[in-house]
């Protein structure tokens, strides 16, 4: 069994793009509220209608949130393979470098 995580940064870039712009699209507007109609009924259906843009307003920014620091993940992840690859490539390569 491998403890190895291999991530293919293109691929998770390419997601987070799409995710992102789904998210921009999401349009968390209400319908305007039913007016002239004393319903008790209407009445609730007007506050649920508030109630729903709310939430899909709060939704959309957790999911801009959630998508920054997603992105923010992925480059220090990239920034650590690099550095780890370079002292790799240090280690493997000086031992050689004396024996020249």
């Amino acid at each position: 069994m491998s403890n190895e995580v291999k991530v293919v940064y293109a691929d998770v870039e390419e997601s987070l793009s799409v995710l992102e712009n789904a998210t921009s699209s999401l349009k968390p507007t209400a319908e305007p509220a039913i007016e002239g109609n004393t319903l008790d009924v209407v009445t609730k259906l007007n506050e649920l209608a508030q109630e729903l843009e709310q939430i899909l307003t709060s939704y959309q920014a957790v999911l801009q949130s959630n998508i920054q620091t997603t992105r923010n993940s992925v480059h220090y992840m990239r920034e650590q393979d690099q550095r780890i690859s370079t002292n790799i490539s240090g280690v493997v390569s000086g031992p050689r470098r004396l024996m020249e």
